[in-house]
């Protein structure tokens, strides 16, 4: 893999999205653009990531003229066993590597179980060998839906299956906003309109 968006990147790191996004627009972290389909991604290095990792872990406490240096010795030696900010201040780096390690072997077997088949639900992406979408099964999880009611519905899924649908679907967000993720909660529906896709200009 050449590089991770910065939905990965969050999944893997466990800072939330807005915080590496945060990183990204500040160059506190390294990105480097890359065409997807038809858009263009940022797309955060194994070594941004592991800056990203030391943020989550700690380093993010300290103030940004420290991060900044900190992370200059990262993406200068990233193979590093430690970086030393200082003679009192020492940064190791095995925990950071280990625990990026695991959680990109996770999402590499989430990723595995999920397939896009334009042939199956208009090739959106399913539980491998189901027509069951991981996005419905990750929003029913965020819901609250609770597993073995999950299970009971969806006899080709397991407890497992449920897990990689949801890490997917973190990991690979759908595009656009859910219906009224950014309205006020007293918002009310008062007209559905359905235009066809050949009027719209």
């Amino acid at each position: 893999m050449t590089g991770f968006t910065p939905s990965q990147a969050a999944v893997l790191t466990g800072l939330p999205l807005s915080a590496v996004r945060k990183a990204l627009d500040h160059a506190t972290v390294p990105s480097r653009p890359m065409r997807l389909g038809r858009t263009v991604q940022r797309m955060v290095p194994r070594e941004g990531l592991l800056c990203l990792k030391l943020e989550q872990l700690g380093v993010g406490q300290l103030p940004l003229a420290n991060r900044r240096r900190i992370y200059r010795s990262v993406l200068a030696q990233p193979a590093a066993e430690e970086w030393r900010v200082s003679d009192a201040v020492v940064i190791r780096a095995e925990a950071a590597h280990a625990a990026l390690d695991a959680e990109i072997e996770k999402l590499r077997r989430a990723e595995e179980g999920v397939m896009c088949d334009p042939k199956i639900m208009g090739g959106a992406p399913v539980v491998i060998g189901t027509r069951i979408p991981v996005h419905l099964i990750a929003e029913m999880r965020r819901q609250g839906a609770p597993l073995e009611e999950i299970l009971e519905g969806y006899r080709g899924l397991t407890a497992e299956g449920v897990a990689s649908a949801v890490l997917y679907a973190q990991a690979h967000p759908r595009r656009g906003a859910r219906l009224g993720s950014r309205l006020p909660k007293s918002a009310r529906l008062v007209q559905e309109r359905r235009v066809p896709v050949a009027d719209v200009r």
